[in-house]
Order: C-alpha cells, then structure tokens, then sequence
C-alpha cells in the first residue's frame, strides 16, 4: 500500500472553531489625522522667517481637514533704510484658521490680529550749535509706537508624524487694515529752559517727524511673509 502525504500542521483546522481573523494595520496618526486625544490635535510650534525673526503659539486640529491657533511674532530692533531713519521693533499677535482641503498636509489659511511697531531715533546735538557761548549737548531720543490691525493670508504645507512631530512651511502676506495715531514717548536731556522752544523747533520736532514718517511707512505697507516651523502635537 502507498503511503499517503499527512496533512500539514498548517492546513488542519479544528472542527466547530472559527478561523482567526487577519490582525488590523496599525494606523498612522497622520494619514487618519487622530492622536492621542482622537480626532483632536493640539501642538505647541516654534518657527523663523520674514518679517517675524522669531514666532511661538500653539494650534488646535478639531479634524483632518480643520484647525485654528494663536501665533505671537516678534522682530528684535532693526534699522531698515527702506522705511526710513529710524531703527524698528516689531510684535505681532493674531488668531488663525487653517482649512486642510484634502485631509493631509496642504493647508489654506488667513489671520487676523495686531502688529505694534516701536520706533526709536537718537541724535546728540551740541549747544554751542544752537546758540554761541553755550557748552554742552542735548541728546534727543524720539520713541514712538504705532498699532495697526492686520489681515494674513497663507498657504503652505504642516506635515504630522505618527510620533507627534510637525514640520511646516507657509508663505502669504500680512495686510495692514488700520493703522493708529502714532504715540510718541519723546525725551530730551540737557535742554536749558531759555531755549528749549528754540532746541524743540530746531532738533526735536524734526527728529521726531523722522520717527513719524518711518511709522507711517511701516503701518501702511504690505509684508511678503515666509515662515519655517517646528513643533509638537498630541
């Protein structure tokens, strides 16, 4: 009689027991845009660029394809001889949505929010100058800030690992709506008080004029934006 082949351990069942189903894929928490606390996402993010040297905020993803988030920019004091004379310092605070069109990285977004710009001009200026048989200076710091509202649509790409890091670009623009009355914060030291409407006339007024007109220029003009970004979502 030939031997017949026994079955493989791998072909015999047990009768009455159900087959084992295949294990599920683990999912990638971006492609299913969920993490740890679901659908929601929440990250802190850290980025540079233009106009904003340094920014810092967090973003809220209530799904794939929807997230809001607050950003604060700042520009440490800089003189750029394209507004004018005086040096500026910038901070910008504005909230954001974003709207992920096809539930991935690509985003389309806008902000709105506040810029404030501070600008400062310094000049020493000799009395002697002002009037002969004067000794001594007058040193002259005209200090002015000015608010404006600003609207900043964006469009760029904030890509989610599975792990929680987030990488980002976006470029746009950021669109002053409203500038406010330049504040100054003028101070003047070493002014005799015989002539001090003369030194006001002569070296004051026109130096802060120079701060007016950089201010001025800054609140009025649109910014091309570019902004690289790093963070952490949950």
């Amino acid at each position: 009689m030939p031997r017949s082949a026994a079955p493989s351990a791998a072909a015999v069942s047990v009768a009455g027991e159900p087959a084992q189903p295949n294990p599920e894929p683990v999912k990638d928490a971006d492609a299913s845009g969920e993490g740890l606390l679901g659908p929601f996402r929440l990250g802190v993010l850290l980025g540079t660029g233009l106009p904003e040297v340094v920014s810092f905020g967090a973003q809220l993803k209530l799904t794939r394809f929807f997230g809001a988030g607050v950003n604060v920019g700042l520009i440490p004091t800089v003189r750029i001889k394209y507004y004018g004379e005086a040096a500026q310092k910038f901070q910008e605070y504005d909230v954001y949505g974003h709207i992920y069109p096809f539930g991935g990285s690509f985003f389309l977004g806008a902000g709105v929010g506040y810029a404030q710009v501070d600008g400062v001009l310094v000049n020493h200026f000799n009395l002697a100058a002002i009037q002969p048989g004067l000794s001594g200076s007058v040193d002259v710091t005209s200090d002015a800030t000015v608010r404006t509202l600003v609207l900043t649509p964006q469009i760029g790409f904030l890509k989610i690992f599975d792990v929680g890091f987030a990488v980002g670009i976006a470029i746009g623009a950021q669109i002053p709506i409203a500038p406010s009355e330049v504040q100054f914060k003028t101070v003047a030291v070493g002014i005799p008080p015989a002539i001090e409407q003369q030194v006001r006339a002569q070296y004051i007024n026109p130096n802060d004029e120079k701060v007016r007109q950089t201010l001025n220029t800054v609140g009025r003009t649109p910014l091309p934006t570019f902004n690289f970004k790093i963070g952490w979502f949950l």
